[in-house]
């Protein structure tokens, strides 16, 4: 074999074995992708599963909590001025104390429903958010020491929820104005809904505000405000957060102590949307 023939056979078999690695090379870049594609997929699925848990503790806990406000509001109010309504009308002279039982039976009875509209308020539509919103300032404002006020501009659009957004937000708000209630010492509370302004992405703006105590979201009491879901000291906040998660929108709390508090709630236009442009 000469010379110029070996040459040829060292080129070709040069050649294969260049083949060769460029096919291994592209084998294992491609089974390198792969593993990077089932690595990130299962990575979701394993977040996917603990967000689902978390949610699942949440309802959980939510109920229980829910169950135990109820029964704590039941025996403090209903069953007491009950019991006191039972003993004044079995006293020997009972016809001196008709009048008061009936003060006591009329304030037993607003109590009860208050109860009972905060469980399932008869007058909610899951077709307009703008009614809603507007009896329960209604509503809380009678029973309550705290003026709630409501503002929206008349050309608001939020033709793009849809009623399970209405039924989320609504018990947003509520819960909004139950911690409001119990923990600020506001005497007054303010909402806004309006629509993006020309700097902001689209969709849907709500703003809770009210002149209480607030609070310092930075302290150990509310680190949890990052937002975990053992955050037992302030569930209702937390209860807000995982119902915007569900309907897409995002939430955030901004307080100082001695400043009152600020929940910001934002649920974009679906892409798409045009309906308020």
């Amino acid at each position: 074999m000469s010379d110029t023939d070996k040459i040829a056979e060292l080129e070709l078999i040069l050649s294969n074995y260049t083949t060769i690695f460029i096919i291994f090379d592209i084998i294992f870049f491609v089974m390198i992708l792969l593993g990077i594609i089932l690595l990130i997929r299962f990575l979701k699925s394993k977040k996917n599963l603990h967000d689902s848990n978390e949610y699942l503790l949440y309802t959980i806990t939510g109920q229980e909590e829910e169950r135990a406000r109820i029964a704590r509001e039941l025996h403090d109010t209903v069953a007491q001025d009950l019991r006191y309504c039972k003993n004044l009308l079995e006293k020997k002279n009972a016809a001196e104390y008709i009048s008061q039982a009936a003060v006591l039976l009329g304030k037993t009875l607003s109590q009860v429903r208050m109860i009972s509209y905060n469980l399932s308020p008869a007058d909610i539509t899951k077709k307009d958010l703008k009614v809603n919103i507007v009896n329960l300032c209604t509503s809380m404002s009678e029973t309550t020491g705290i003026q709630f006020r409501f503002s929206m501009p008349d050309n608001t659009d939020y033709s793009f929820l849809n009623e399970n957004d209405i039924l989320n937000i609504y018990r947003i708000v509520q819960e909004s104005f139950q911690n409001i209630i119990k923990h600020s010492h506001a005497y007054e509370a303010v909402i806004l809904i309006r629509n993006e302004s020309s700097s902001e992405e689209k969709g849907i703006y709500i703003f809770i505000s009210d002149d209480g105590c607030g609070f310092d979201t930075e302290s150990d009491q509310y680190g949890a405000l990052n937002f975990g879901i053992d955050a037992s000291k302030h569930f209702g906040l937390v209860g807000m957060q995982k119902r915007c998660q569900l309907i897409g929108a995002e939430f955030s709390v901004t307080s100082a102590p001695g400043e009152g508090t600020q929940i910001s709630i934002y649920k974009p236009t679906p892409k798409g949307d045009t309906s308020h442009e």
